[in-house]
């Protein structure tokens, strides 16, 4: 059920035993810089897809933030995201778009620190389109960073720079996700809250 992405050359050493906190998902709760990287773009919902799409719009290419509350005993797992590759490398923008979702978050039996992350909901982005998505990410907890891949489908509306509506979606898009949980002194771009 569980597939090991082995996204960082040492990756295989460093999962290969668990954790003794390992039970605690609170070590997973704090502000993450996570970095998405589209490798599979999918198939084009209802409407045809943007040649860009999916874009620097969403959280699924490019940085977001997120600030992560995990819990060990329900499996519930709750997220602020701010996507803040939506300004293409501005990232000290006065309104990035912040949203917050919940999502069910599985751990591995075998191995603790793997782990399977499911969410969705609606995402609206301040260029005013709506993005109904599904995200699943397959990731490893390695302390102070994460990775692993992730799939997602989505279905967007919104209207275009002349108000004319638009729609659209993707399904079964995938790719790379690295993430460092943000401590004094790292910078990714954007400023820590």
């Amino acid at each position: 059920m569980f597939r090991t992405v082995l996204v960082l050359p040492a990756l295989a050493v460093l999962v290969a035993g668990c954790d003794a906190d390992c039970a605690d998902a609170a070590r997973l709760n704090g502000t993450w810089a996570l970095w998405h990287q589209v490798l599979n773009v999918g198939t084009g919902g209802t409407a045809q897809v943007d040649e860009d799409y999916p874009s620097y719009q969403m959280f699924i290419n490019g940085w977001s933030k997120w600030k992560v509350k995990a819990s060990a005993s329900s499996g519930a797992f709750n997220v602020d995201i701010t996507d803040v590759s939506e300004y293409q490398g501005d990232y000290n923008d006065d309104a990035p778009s912040t949203e917050s979702f919940a999502g069910n978050l599985t751990v591995d039996e075998k191995n603790c620190n793997a782990f399977l992350l499911h969410m969705e909901g609606d995402f609206s982005t301040t260029s005013g389109t709506t993005h109904a998505f599904v995200y699943d990410a397959d990731a490893i907890y390695m302390g102070d960073h994460m990775a692993g891949s992730f799939t997602y489908d989505d279905s967007y509306t919104g209207t275009d720079a002349d108000g004319n509506s638009m729609s659209g979606g993707l399904t079964g898009a995938s790719g790379e996700l690295n993430a460092t949980l943000q401590l004094d002194g790292f910078d990714t771009g954007f400023a820590e809250d």
